[in-house]
């Protein structure tokens, strides 16, 4: 029996129940049904129950749970299938398809088309060191390593990118290494209006692309997700994993970019590149420092130790 079958079946089985049950009413006994699957859970885990009879007592529970779902869907005019298949959708947004071929096949390069100066070379070499200014406080300068793709012309110097920083909070706590999160949204979404400005890579060949995605409005966006998703991590594991990144990560973040290009990226995308910088940050805070090489077209982000400990 399919999903649609179901939900007919039920509403021709309930049917003056359900011409007059109210929503809120229906969806209390969608709530009452959901704490019987609590407590029926319950037993199996205090060993009340077990085996078989545990598994047809859940069984009955999670038949009245989906029905009361069925009726609530029916009273607000829902097809069950319908809402299944967004449930689905919203699974695969947020964990992604099964392979990777899948995955990298359907991304945008959002500044695929434009001319070659306009677009973010494939691959990025930057040092973050860090220093002890006179008040103490450590501050990190970075640089743009050498690159043929940026200096055709070449110079072979490193060049600064953006201000020194310290961490700008009353207590240290890495936010200075935080161009490591720009640096995750460049390599994984191919996104960063912050770096674009900083790279000189504006698409000025497009005056409203120029305005509008490479814009101020677009670096505070990035510069205040950034922030956000900082404060958020101290309550996830500092995003230390790929499961640690949680929807509401993912929320922020598409809550922080509507109106940009970069909002139809899938969830898990925004994950992927929200895990690798804070990956990376952590590791520059641990070693003071360090070198990231963020790959466009691999869609990574790595770090490497500095060659020379530096001043902690």
């Amino acid at each position: 029996m399919d999903l649609l079958q179901f939900q007919n079946h039920v509403i021709h089985a309930h049917a003056q129940a359900c011409a007059a049950t109210t929503g809120p009413l229906t969806a209390c006994r969608l709530t009452a049904a959901a704490g019987d699957v609590a407590a029926a859970v319950s037993r199996g885990h205090d060993g009340t129950l077990a085996g078989r009879p545990l598994r047809l007592l859940l069984q009955d529970r999670l038949g009245h749970l989906l029905g009361a779902t069925a009726a609530l869907a029916a009273s607000v005019g829902l097809n069950l299938s319908d809402v299944a298949a967004a449930g689905l959708a919203a699974l695969d947004d947020f964990h992604g398809p099964d392979t990777d071929d899948v995955r990298w096949s359907a991304l945008a390069a959002f500044d695929a088309g434009y001319p070659e100066p306009e677009r973010f070379p494939r691959q990025l070499t930057v040092a973050l060191r860090q220093h002890e200014n006179d008040r103490g406080q450590h501050v990190v300068t970075t640089t743009l390593r050498p690159n043929a793709l940026l200096e055709p012309a070449g110079d072979q110097s490193e060049q600064p990118l953006g201000d020194p920083l310290t961490d700008n909070a009353h207590q240290p706590d890495g936010y200075r290494f935080h161009d490591a999160i720009h640096l995750g949204f460049l390599a994984v979404l191919n996104w960063s209006p912050n770096l674009r400005a900083l790279l000189r890579r504006k698409r000025k060949s497009d005056p409203a692309v120029d305005e509008c995605e490479d814009g101020a409005r677009a670096v505070f966006a990035e510069e205040g997700l950034a922030a956000v998703l900082a404060r958020l991590a101290t309550d996830h594991n500092e995003f230390g994993t790929y499961e640690a990144v949680p929807r509401d990560a993912v929320a922020i973040a598409r809550a922080a970019t509507v109106g940009l290009e970069v909002h139809i990226v899938p969830g898990w995308l925004w994950r992927r590149a929200i895990w690798q910088g804070f990956a990376a940050m952590r590791q520059l805070t641990r070693h003071s420092g360090g070198t990231l090489v963020a790959d466009l077209d691999a869609r990574t982000l790595t770090y490497q130790k500095p060659a020379v400990p530096p001043v902690r």
